[in-house]
């Protein structure tokens, strides 16, 4: 069998027949997780064979890292670390701010910084993750109240650019109406000169005496 580093990508339709059988050792719902496929990330050999599959499911600026599945313990320990990277990137990528897992948790999470969600934490897990019940793991990638200052920057920005351009769009409109009646009147004196002129030079009848 050909050897070599895994790759993490993300999971197509050709991996589906191999993700179901990962699903089905793990006993998770293959016919739900089936509807989910673009939620799914892969480790690979070189060659193609998938040993592992993980979830990622996004909510807004948080997401869930779930139905962890992978063939054997010694493929999990290999391919664990390259699709935490993966996802990682994606995460960072997607200005993902906080990530969560769900249920009993291997030492490599622990390692990457995951540690049990207090109450506080809780009262942020998105309602399309699940309950709050049961065991959650967290990680903050970024101090939330920062990214929050910044969005809301961000959109003082842009309600500042909007309120210019109109004010903008505004004073346009004010100069092609001021210069539509500057048109206007300049036709209807012009108009009215070539009128006068057409009865300055029409011939008048003589009087018969």
């Amino acid at each position: 069998m050909p050897t070599g580093p895994l790759i993490a990508r993300r999971a197509n339709l050709d991996d589906l027949t191999v993700l179901r059988g990962l699903w089905q050792l793990e006993r998770l719902p293959t016919h739900e997780l089936d509807k989910r496929l673009t939620e799914f990330h892969v480790a690979a050999r070189p060659d193609g064979l998938v040993t592992g599959t993980v979830g990622f499911l996004v909510s807004g600026q948080q997401a869930w890292i779930h139905s962890l599945a992978f063939a054997s313990l010694a493929q999990a320990a290999e391919g664990l670390p390259v699709v935490w990277e993966h996802l990682l990137t994606l995460a960072r990528s997607q200005n993902i701010v906080r990530l969560w897992l769900h249920g009993p948790v291997a030492d490599h999470w622990r390692e990457a910084g995951f540690s049990p969600a207090t109450a506080g934490d809780l009262k942020k897990l998105p309602a399309g993750f699940g309950h709050q019940a049961g065991s959650w793991h967290t990680l903050a990638l970024r101090d939330e109240s920062a990214m929050a200052a910044v969005v809301e920057k961000e959109l003082g920005s842009f309600h500042e650019a909007q309120q210019r351009e109109a004010e903008r769009l505004r004073r346009q409109a004010v100069i092609w109406k001021l210069a539509a009646w500057v048109i206007a009147l300049l036709f209807f004196i012009g108009a009215s000169w070539m009128i006068v002129l057409l009865l300055r030079t029409a011939p008048r009848r003589q009087r018969r005496p």
